[in-house]
This record gives structure tokens, C-alpha cells and sequence, in this order.
């Protein structure tokens, strides 16, 4: 016989659904089928909890408006002493965590007064419903404590914890502002509470930064003793080292300043003012040589004697003597006495003039020689400086570093100094770096609760809760309950559904027939069976299911009941040996005995029982006689010769066998017929158990035809709804 088909007509098989998504369509039909339960839960839960939202006792709310980061009462910098708070994220949560601190509460609770405030005085004196109960339970038990008053520190406590329970702080993380909400049973009890805590956290900040303030303070003063002596110190040292060395400023500093230059030394000022000397002394010894080699070149011509105020008047002298001479001897001859006297003076003009300018280069050499005397005397002057300024540099070196060391204990101690006057300055000039933009105001109306909407939303919440509840019981319910379900088992496909009727099957299929929704649908699938495509063409089938209680029998009756309601000839053979149930179900849908049924035996079958006209048209054979005595399964050789010698009298004989999962009757059977059909129970046959049954039918390599889904009801997903029901409404075949 064939293998075991697939379940697709043409192609590949499509894709399983998704068994954890459930389509908005069957959400719909799962509610309208479980309305009652849906109506009940919300009815449990929405009654209880309006009745409890009727008695919530109205509150007031009033609000204050605090700004972070606004105000900087910087007076002066005070660098490591305090800080500026830095306005970010961060630092927001932190001052909203400062406002919900229980200090705070508490000194919110200090300030009004709350602990003699009747609100929470009725607040306190309220006794919670467990310690009622745990109290009675002790005192029936005869444990009871005494009750202890509480003392006025855990008074305060208790009301500081309620506090916080009335107070929302809230920031919404763009902006620097913290909104005071507090929300009490009294109007004017809110507003003063969130004004408090307004009042109380800038008093707070604002302590905090004195407190802080006072403490640089104290700690400054405890290091400015110390750090003057270190500066004394390094300063002597200082002047220690200079007179060693012989390092004599020869300017004094008066200034007291950190940053103020070491000073020169007077060997410093001496060098320079000895090199300055040397240089003017070398100019002038060149000087000196330049006249006296020219001098000594040609004196008549040298600049010195050429200046001299007696060698010019002499030369002048000269020159008119000369010019006297010129004129006699033009006119007189060599022995006038004239020309001769005028000759003897221009001699001597001329001998007085040699007698000056010898008188000139001596000076001349006189003063050359003193110039280089100067100038080796200035040259050794500073050769002697240069060596004792190298002495006073090698000196210098550590002097330096010892200046260093007192100019960073003056810059230390000048510092703290300035910081200890700024502190003590500041003190009292502290502001909180916060700012409360509006103040609480007393509310003129009743803010809360709003119970309408609460209401509402318990409405909504127990209508969720009911359909969550239906969609859970229908999920439990793990049964089949779609034709679709049964095409996602490999090898399976869905022949029909078959609806719940009541009455019997007698009644059914009575002459004349009565119009039924359950005979149309069994008149569908036997169409299938007789002229469907060549697979599922079927004379001889056998009908199992998986397990017991899913209406195989009624299908076979039902089959064959239409095919004798066509006019043909039927015939069920009950080959479950075990339990045989054909006849039964008959005669319990007759409400008559078997002796009212019409008998006739074929003569050529003896081991066998044949019941004729059990429903028009349908014969029913119990095979239970011909199991071997060690087998409860008929032979396949016996269903062979029964349907060798009965198949050409009917025109649809039917295999009623047991089920599946427990027996193999039906996929041995099977290879003498054309296939099988299953029967699935709608809401207890599961796809395991069918994943199951197409197993042990592979196992004998049986063929399955399909599957039906049995006992649907009428209007439920998957069986009958939507516009198959319209049509059979239409057709008024929905009376079964």
C-alpha cells in the first residue's frame, strides 16, 4: 500500500503557526465564549475595588519651586577653600537626596511643630490592621505586652517618617529646578510643610557653607605659626651665608618681596665700573699713540702743534716776516739792511717755532707713557676683580638656592595669610547656592484623589484581568480546536469538522430527513471520500482515532448513515475486538433492545454476526468472533476474505477499530483497504497525541487519508463560524 502522505495538495507544506501567538480573531471569539467568566472577574474585582476608592480620604497639594546653581555669593576667591556647586546632573540628584533626607524631615518637624499637630497626632495614635490582629492574637494567648508610651525623641521620629511619606521632591532632569509637593488631609498643613522644607534645606545649605568656612578658617590658622618660623628661618640662613662669603649687596632690597631680585654684590659693581675705566683708558692710550706718531712724523703738520695758540702766532709771524722778506728782495738787494734784519727775524720766528712744536712731542711722549701706566694699572684692577667675582659666583650658587628656599616660605605664608583674611571676611557673607522661586501657597480646593479615574482605571485593569483569565483557561484547555491545527502535523490534512448534535442517530437519519448542520457536514467529508482528488478517494476506510471517547463510531454510523441517505448500500465492520461498540451505540440511540433489531445472516460467512438496517441503508458485522483464541487483533487474512465476499454487495464499507496509541488493529489493517481516517475530539485531542498516531501509522507504513475534527461546537474557532455559519443559517440547516 502507499506510504504515508503529506498533508499539502501541491507544493511544500506551509510553515507551522506559531503556537504562543494568538490572532485578534480568536482573542474576540475566546471572550464571547467565555463572557460569563470575563463578567464575573470584573465584577469581583472592580465592585471591591470601587467600594474601597469611595472611601479614600481627600488630600491637598501645594507646591514650592526651588532653583539649584543660581546664586554664587562669591565675595572673593576662595580656591581650595570651598568650591562652587558645579549645576549638573549629578548635582541635582544630590541636593534632590539632600531634600529627602530624614535630617531635613526632621527639622521640618521641629519647626511646625507636628508632633503636637492633630493631623498626624490621629496619625500616630492609629493602630495599623496586623498589629490589631497580632495583638488580639496575643491577648487571646494571654501574651500580651504592655504598651510602652514613646518618648518624645521616637515621637519625632515617627512624624518624621510620615513627613517624608507626605512630601514629593521631584526634578524632571531638563531644568535646574526641585518642586515641593506635599500632600495632607489639610489645606493650610500643606502649604507650611513645603514651605518648611524650602525654609529649612536653604538654612541648611547655607550653615553648611559657614560651618565649612569656619573650618578652613581654623585649619589656616593652625598652619600660618609653623609656616612663618619656616619662613624666618630660611631668611636668616640666607643672610648667614651672605656675610661667610663676603656677598655684599651693594644695593639693599626694603621691599620685603618674594619675588625680589638677589641684588649685585659691591665686587659685582666694582668689575663693572673697572672694565667701564679700562675701556675709556684704552681709548684714550690710542688716542695718545696715534698723536705721537704723528708727531714724530711730521711735527709741523701734527694737529697738536697745529692747535697750539703760540705756534700759531708764531707761524703767523713767520708768515708776515716772509712776506716782508718777498718785498725787499723784489726792490733791494741781498745787502740791505733791511732785507737782512727782516731775514735774521724770520730766523728766529723760525727757531722759536722748532723750540714749541720740540716742546709739544715732548709733552706728547710724557703723556703717552702715562696713559699706558693707566692702563696696565686698570687691567691687573680687573683681573683681581674677575677672580674675586668668580669666587662670589661659585658662593652665589648655593645662595641662590637658599634665596629660592626663603622666597617659597614667603609665597606660602603670604598665601595662607591672604586666604586666613579672606575666610574670616566671608564668614558671616554666605548664601546657599539655591534660590526658591515661588513659595507654597494655600490650595482653595481639594486636589485629590481623582476617583472617577481610579474607577475607570480598576474597570479597565479587571476587564484586562478577565480576559486574561479566559485566554489563560483556554490555553490550559490544550485540545485541538482549529482545522488548521491538524495541518501542522507532518503527514496530516484536515478533511472537515463535524459540530456537537443532540438526539439521536435514528432521529437523524429518519425517512423523510429533518434538515441538520451535522448530516451536511458528514455529507462534505463522505464527498471528499467519493469523488475527491485520487488520494482521498476511499470505498473501503478505516476509522480510528487516537485514543478512546472521540466519536470514531459515531463518524462511522454517520458515513455510512449518508451514503444509505444517497441511496447506496453501507456496511461497518466493528473490528474492535476488545470492546466492540457499533451495535451499542445504535441501540442506545434507539432507546430498544437487540431483539428489535432486523437480523439476516449471509450464508457463506458462519463465524460472524451481520445486523441489517441498523440506520437506512447501513449494515453493521461485530468481527469479534474471529480473533484468534491467543490474539485480541482480527487477521488481516480474515478482513481480506470478508471484504473479498462483501465488497461487490456495498458501495462504502467502514473499519470501526480501536484506538491508536493503544493498539495496532488499524495500521495492520490498513494494507487490505484504501486508508485511514483519524478522529480528533475538538478541546481533548491534542497534536502530540496525532504527532502519535501518524508514528505507529508510519511504523506499519500505513496510509492516512485525513483527519476530522469532531464535537465542535457551534459558533467556536475553528469549527463553525463566520461566513460558513451565515450559510448554513441561511440554508436553516443549523437545527440538529
Amino acid at each position: 500500500m502507499n506510504a504515508v502522505q503529506l498533508p499539502a495538495l501541491d507544493g511544500p507544506s506551509a510553515p507551522a503557526p506559531d503556537p504562543s501567538h494568538v490572532s485578534p480573531v480568536k482573542v474576540f471569539d475566546i471572550i464571547r465564549r467565555r463572557k460569563k467568566l470575563v463578567l464575573l472577574v470584573m465584577l469581583g474585582i472592580s465592585i471591591p475595588a470601587t467600594a474601597g476608592i469611595l472611601t479614600l480620604k481627600p488630600y491637598y497639594d501645594s507646591v514650592a519651586s526651588l532653583m539649584i546653581g543660581t546664586r554664587q555669593a562669591q565675595f572673593r576667591d576662595l580656591q581650595a577653600t570651598q568650591g562652587s556647586l558645579d549645576v549638573d546632573t549629578v548635582a541635582i540628584n544630590t541636593e534632590v537626596g539632600v531634600l529627602k533626607s530624614p535630617a531635613i524631615a526632621a527639622a521640618v518637624a521641629e519647626r511646625l511643630n507636628l508632633v503636637d499637630d492633630p493631623y498626624y497626632k490621629a496619625k500616630m495614635d492609629a493602630v495599623p490592621l496586623k498589629a490589631r490582629v497580632t495583638k488580639w492574637i496575643l491577648q487571646k494567648l494571654g501574651k500580651a505586652q504592655p504598651e510602652v508610651p514613646l518618648t518624645p525623641q521616637q515621637k519625632l521620629q515617627v512624624v518624621r517618617d510620615l513627613l517624608t511619606q507626605n512630601i514629593t521632591i521631584l526634578n524632571d532632569g531638563r531644568s535646574y529646578l526641585i518642586t515641593l509637593n506635599a500632600s495632607t488631609g489639610r489645606a493650610d498643613l500643606s502649604a507650611n510643610i513645603a514651605n518648611a522644607f524650602a525654609d529649612v534645606y536653604l538654612d541648611f545649605k547655607r550653615h553648611m557653607k559657614i560651618a565649612a568656612t569656619w573650618r578652613a578658617n581654623g585649619l589656616l590658622d593652625e598652619q600660618i605659626v609653623p609656616l612663618r618660623q619656616r619662613l624666618q628661618k630660611a631668611e636668616q640662613a640666607v643672610e648667614q651665608y651672605r656675610e661667610q662669603n663676603g656677598l655684599i649687596a651693594a644695593e639693599i632690597d626694603h621691599s620685603g618681596s618674594a619675588n625680589a631680585p638677589s641684588g649685585i654684590t659691591v665686587a659685582d659693581q666694582q668689575l663693572v665700573e673697572t672694565n667701564r675705566a679700562l675701556i675709556a683708558a684704552q681709548a684714550d692710550l690710542e688716542e695718545k699713540r696715534a698723536r705721537a706718531a704723528q708727531v714724530r712724523t711730521g711735527a709741523g703738520s701734527s694737529s697738536d702743534v697745529l692747535s697750539s695758540p703760540l705756534v700759531q702766532q708764531l707761524v703767523a709771524q713767520e708768515a708776515g716776516l716772509n712776506a716782508r722778506v718777498a718785498s725787499l728782495a723784489s726792490t733791494a738787494g741781498d745787502a740791505n739792511p733791511e732785507l737782512m734784519a727782516a731775514r735774521a727775524a724770520a730766523a728766529h720766528v723760525r727757531d722759536q717755532i722748532a723750540q714749541a712744536t720740540s716742546r709739544i712731542s715732548t709733552s706728547t711722549d710724557k703723556d703717552l707713557h702715562g696713559a699706558e701706566s693707566r692702563v696696565a694699572a686698570l687691567a691687573a684692577k680687573v683681573d683681581q676683580l674677575q677672580a674675586h667675582v668668580a669666587r662670589e659666583n661659585q658662593a652665589n650658587v648655593t645662595l641662590k638656592q637658599l634665596e629660592s628656599e626663603a622666597a617659597a616660605a614667603r609665597a606660602v605664608y603670604q598665601d595662607y595669610l591672604g586666604r586666613y583674611a579672606q575666610t574670616s571676611t566671608e564668614a558671616t557673607l554666605q548664601e546657599p547656592e539655591a534660590e526658591l522661586i515661588s513659595r507654597a501657597e494655600q490650595p482653595i480646593g481639594i486636589s485629590g484623589p481623582p476617583k472617577s479615574r481610579f474607577i475607570l482605571i480598576a474597570i479597565i485593569f479587571s476587564g484586562l484581568v478577565g480576559v486574561g483569565v479566559a485566554l489563560l483557561r483556554d490555553r490550559m484547555q490544550s485540545g485541538i480546536r482549529e482545522a488548521d491545527e491538524i495541518d501542522t502535523v507532518p503527514g496530516l490534512f484536515s478533511l472537515g469538522v463535524l459540530p456537537t448534535f443532540s438526539g439521536s442517530l435514528t432521529d437523524l437519519y429518519q425517512v423523510p430527513a429533518k434538515p441538520s448542520i451535522y448530516v451536511e457536514m458528514v455529507e462534505a467529508v463522505r464527498t471528499i471520500l467519493s469523488f475527491g482528488r485520487s488520494r482521498f478517494r476511499a470505498k473501503t476506510v478505516v476509522i480510528t482515532s487516537a485514543g478512546p471517547e472521540e466519536g470514531k463510531t459515531v463518524l462511522a454510523l454517520s458515513l455510512a448513515g449518508n451514503t444509505g441517505r444517497a441511496g447506496k448500500k453501507a456496511l461497518i465492520l466493528d473490528c474492535d475486538t476488545r470492546g466492540p461498540s457499533a451495535l451499542d451505540v445504535v441501540r442506545n440511540s434507539r432507546g430498544s433492545n437487540r431483539a428489535s433489531l432486523n437480523k439476516a445472516i449471509v450464508a457463506r460467512l458462519e463465524k460472524h454476526e451481520l445486523t441489517r438496517n441498523v440506520l437506512p441503508g447501513v449494515d453493521v458485522m461485530t468481527l469479534a468472533g474471529w480473533k484468534s483464541p491467543n490474539d485480541r487483533m482480527i487477521p488481516p487474512s480474515v478482513i481480506k476474505h470478508v471484504l473479498a465476499d462483501l465488497s461487490p454487495h456495498y458501495d462504502m464499507i467502514i473499519l470501526d477499530t480501536p484506538p491508536l496509541l493503544a493498539f495496532p488493529d488499524a495500521a495492520v489493517l490498513s494494507h487490505e483497504t484504501d486508508g485511514i481516517v483519524l478522529v480528533a475530539k475538538w478541546g481533548e485531542t491534542t497534536t502530540s497525541d496525532l504527532k502519535g498516531a501518524m508514528r505507529q501509522l508510519a511504523t506499519y507504513d500505513a496510509r492516512a487519508l485525513g483527519c476530522i475534527l469532531t464535537q465542535v461546537p457551534i459558533g467556536a474557532t475553528g469549527g463553525l463560524s463566520g461566513a460558513p455559519l451565515q450559510v448554513y443559517r441561511h440554508y436553516g440547516v443549523l437545527a440538529s
